[in-house]
């Protein structure tokens, strides 16, 4: 009877359309999750900046322009008279730590601890290109950090650090009139948006082999205070420890 019931239910789904779409679904999503889940990110921070008055606030989403060779890729640009928002998405999960100069944040996701690279870092990056561009003074720029309202926060910061509920009560705080002519900054980046396939392609590459780049350098970060691990030599042999110690006791087998 089980075998039975097994082969008609097998051949039920095996040649239900329905069973191998969704097989391509699932695969699809283990594949791709990291780029879902940063598109969807984008889409949620997109949605809640459409809460902004269209007026006042000019929205410029997914902007890619080149600065001395050099293209930049930004989330997102609210251009108003208060102010150009630089905005930078990211999609962690987890307890976070850091401040506006720390070089990495520390990430704990339940008993996991890891190192991210200061998104704050980057999104500077984009406003002295911006800048550069616009031929702008950069206390024209505001820039943004949004994270996931699923995340715990703790960030010395005077950049906004913003999550998709209060993004746009963060925007609409700054009210000192410092921008003339928005419409004609965003006309400005519009024309210099680059759009084509090949140079989008380019510019993930560079940023993927940069990302691994700065992976690497994590690697040798100590994972309870964050400071380098060097390899020193004790009774026993040779060992990777923390660099702060004593203060910092973390060491772990060198691996041969």
């Amino acid at each position: 009877m089980d075998k039975f019931v097994w082969q008609l239910t097998e051949g039920i789904f095996l040649k239900n359309p329905l069973f191998w779409i969704f097989i391509i679904v699932v695969i699809i999503a283990v594949l791709f999750y990291k780029q879902i889940v940063g598109f969807m990110g984008e889409l949620w921070t997109k949605e809640a900046l459409l809460k902004l008055d269209k007026k006042k606030y000019k929205i410029l989403n997914n902007i890619m322009i080149e600065v001395d060779g050099i293209t930049h890729q930004i989330d997102h640009i609210i251009i108003s008279k208060y102010g150009i928002f630089v905005i930078e998405t990211k999609q962690y999960n987890g307890y976070i730590t850091g401040s506006e100069y720390d070089k990495n944040w520390s990430l704990k996701a339940g008993n996991k601890k890891n190192y991210i690279n200061n998104p704050m870092h980057q999104n500077y990056g984009h406003v002295i290109a911006l800048s550069k561009k616009l031929n702008l003074p950069q206390d024209k720029f505001i820039p943004i950090v949004c994270i996931p309202s699923t995340a715990k926060v703790n960030v010395k910061s005077k950049i906004p650090v913003a999550r998709n509920y209060n993004l746009v009560e963060i925007i609409k705080s700054y009210q000192n009139e410092i921008i003339e002519e928005p419409e004609k900054i965003k006309e400005m980046l519009i024309n210099s948006n680059i759009t084509d396939y090949e140079t989008h392609k380019k510019h993930i590459k560079y940023a993927e082999k940069v990302k691994s780049r700065k992976q690497e350098e994590n690697i040798s970060k100590c994972p309870k205070c964050g400071g380098n691990l060097v390899l020193r030599t004790g009774k026993y042999g040779k060992f990777i420890g923390c660099s702060n110690y004593p203060k910092c006791t973390y060491t772990k087998e060198k691996k041969y």
